[in-house]
């Protein structure tokens, strides 16, 4: 007999649902990649004019005078745009962001600063300010000298300042007032003479004097050159009176290099130079072996003018200390706005014996 056998049952396949398609995200708008392209692009010629000298032109020295962070505006405002049209773009306007608020505005930050020296030396602290004539508070001027505490002070447009307070302040100290200048120093001035830097029509001078600091004898030059608020001012009329303005005040540059490349021994420069440091002046005076301190030592910004102006804070690194490679430089800052449209710049120096 056959036995019939029942046929297997008959097995549900389980449906099973396909994967949901991968969201393809949509492209960024031609606009903003454009507009992100070519701001980036001005950025970069704006750093490379800099490199080459931020006064080689008329109107890239005039950028020079003006809040670096307005060149962060465009980027600042591309963040929330790419934040709604294109998140994956998101690190172009901060990268530029970025770009600005370091390269451009020129920030530094001194990983290493020596406390101490491990030879024999002097310590000393050089404070240079430009107090503008005292038109912003004798009182206040004075205060903001001693706050700093330093051992050689050199000041800048001090015509009529030396009274009241600040002459007994500098009772201390050895003081030489020549033209706009006042130099007070804790040191012996063993000899001052001025160097001419005058451009004609402009009549400028730098003092120079000589000090016995330990065994060493250094030079030390205070110096004012030309302002720019006559060239910005006469953009208006013509961009001839800019051109003119940037002009002297290379040449008085150069001069001064002349004049230091024949200086031996340490040697120290400060003032207001009315120039920052992307400037021809600093190629000058590198090529005779003098370093800004604030490159060397500073942290931050350096900011020295600005703070007296409608913006109401310091946006300019116009006043500057170099030194020769004799110093050691140990820190470099700005002190305080009270007293004057610029802050002064102070610097905590060692000069070994030998």
């Amino acid at each position: 007999t056959v036995q019939f056998q029942p046929p297997p049952p008959i097995v549900q396949r389980e449906e099973v649902e396909p994967p949901p398609p991968k969201a393809v995200l949509a492209p960024c708008p031609r606009w903003l990649q454009v507009a992100a392209f070519l701001y980036a692009t001005l950025l970069l010629a704006l750093s490379t004019i800099n490199l080459l000298g931020s006064d080689r032109w008329w109107w890239s020295a005039l950028n020079q005078y003006l809040p670096q962070w307005v060149w962060g505006l465009v980027p600042v405002a591309l963040v929330p745009i790419n934040l709604k049209q294109c998140r994956r773009a998101i690190w172009m306007p901060i990268g530029m962001i970025l770009w600005v608020l370091i390269p451009i505005m020129d920030f530094r930050f001194a990983l290493i600063r020596p406390t101490t020296v491990d030879q024999k030396g002097t310590y000393l602290r050089l404070m240079t300010y430009n107090v503008k004539n005292g038109h912003y508070g004798h009182s206040q001027m004075t205060h903001t000298i001693e706050e700093a505490n330093a051992d050689i002070i050199l000041l800048q447009q001090a015509h009529g300042t030396y009274k009241d307070e600040l002459v007994t302040y500098l009772n201390k100290y050895h003081v030489q007032r020549v033209d706009q200048y006042i130099f007070a120093s804790k040191f012996p001035i063993l000899e001052s003479s001025i160097q001419d830097l005058s451009v004609l029509p402009m009549h400028l001078v730098a003092l120079r004097c000589k000090l016995a600091i330990g065994t060493r004898i250094a030079t030390v030059y205070s110096v004012h050159l030309l302002s720019p608020r006559n060239g910005i001012s006469g953009i208006r009329k013509s961009s001839e009176i800019m051109y003119w303005n940037n002009r002297i005040r290379q040449i008085q540059g150069y001069r001064l290099a002349e004049y230091l490349r024949h200086e031996w021994g340490p040697v120290l420069l400060a003032g207001d130079l009315n120039t920052p440091v992307q400037s021809s002046l600093s190629e000058h005076l590198s090529d005779v072996n003098l370093y800004n301190a604030f490159n060397l030592v500073g942290r931050g910004y350096g900011y020295t003018y600005g703070h007296t102006l409608p913006l109401r804070h310091s946006f300019a690194r116009i006043d500057h200390i170099y030194l020769s490679r004799d110093w050691v430089a140990l820190n470099c800052f700005t002190g305080s706005a009270e007293g004057s449209d610029h802050r002064p710049l102070i610097a905590d120096l060692f000069l070994p014996e030998h």
